[in-house]
């Protein structure tokens, strides 16, 4: 089709992905097919396939999805001797290869909250990645990542940890070293990776997905609780958490210009509240929707930019 920079194909397939992943039958039909004849098709499909090929078992497992493709592999090796005959068939290696495609859309539909999407490209060149910055503390992450294994090991030892939640918690710890990893690689003054900088793009998505199943109020940021009790004046120290404040930084970027990020912020206050009206997260939120909530802290004020 047109692409608005000639003629191109518009769509990959995932016949395409079979072939890099091994498939020779899979390069024979969409030879056949006449979806090879494009410019640089080949010399790119040959690149990925060396990338591929030097792979070791430990690339390969390094997570679940990449430990999936991997195992489709084997479905896509022609059978010869010492196979039944049945399986040394091209009828059978198209059931192979149509089964491998299959579990493949499953592996697709299921990381589709965070696996990236590729697009066609219409009117100008492909844009450059999106640079991605992490605030980096690795120390941070290291221990919550060390809490987090601490909580599912201690959960499960007490046979209280659904196989739900273990995922979730197993989640969460990959993560959490993804961070760290990305973390130490900028206090290194090394240039994070573009499939870095996608992960990143995608850090919303991929822990939504991770707390997926858990109940609505167990992910609400928005809550409230009362600390410390005056009982003679009668009132309450309240601390509460509101909405989520953007926050601009200007991020350095290895070998190149300073840019710009955006990324998400808690909001935190603290305030007195009358003791016989003890606010729940529910009358708090009610405060935040109705523009109630009280000022932030004098020694915040200067960090907030005025909207």
């Amino acid at each position: 089709g047109n692409t608005g920079l000639g003629l191109g194909r518009c769509y990959p397939r995932g016949l395409d992905v079979m072939s890099v992943l091994g498939s020779t039958l899979a390069e024979e039909i969409l030879a056949d097919e006449g979806d090879t004849d494009y410019v640089n098709y080949a010399e790119q499909l040959q690149k990925l396939k060396e990338d591929f090929a030097e792979f070791d078992v430990r690339d390969w497992n390094r997570n679940l999805y990449w430990g999936w493709l991997y195992t489709l592999r084997p479905l896509l090796e022609q059978f010869g001797e010492g196979y039944p005959a049945f399986m040394q068939t091209d009828a059978w290696a198209k059931k192979e290869l149509n089964a491998a495609l299959a579990s493949w859309t499953e592996l697709r539909h299921d990381t589709i909250l965070y696996a990236k999407q590729s697009y066609t490209v219409s009117g100008t060149a492909m844009p450059a990645v999106v640079p991605g910055y992490v605030e980096p503390v690795p120390e941070f992450y290291g221990r919550l990542l060390a809490l987090t294994r601490m909580t599912r090991l201690g959960l499960a030892t007490l046979e209280v940890l659904s196989a739900d939640a273990e995922e979730r918690l197993l989640q969460l710890e990959g993560i959490l070293g993804r961070l760290l990893a990305m973390a130490e690689k900028e206090l290194a003054g090394q240039a994070l990776s573009e499939d870095d900088c996608w992960y990143i793009k995608a850090l919303g998505h991929t822990l939504e997905y991770a707390v997926m199943g858990v109940e609505e109020e167990g992910v609400k940021t928005t809550l409230v609780a009362d600390v410390h009790t005056h009982g003679a004046e009668g009132h309450v120290l309240e601390e509460g958490v509101g909405y989520v404040d953007a926050i601009l930084v200007v991020c350095p970027h290895p070998g190149g210009k300073p840019f710009l990020a955006v990324g998400p912020v808690f909001s935190y206050y603290e305030f007195k509240h009358p003791m016989a009206d003890r606010l729940t997260d529910e009358a708090w939120r009610d405060m935040l929707a109705a523009g109630e909530a009280p000022e932030r802290a004098p020694w915040y004020q200067e960090v907030i930019a005025s909207l």
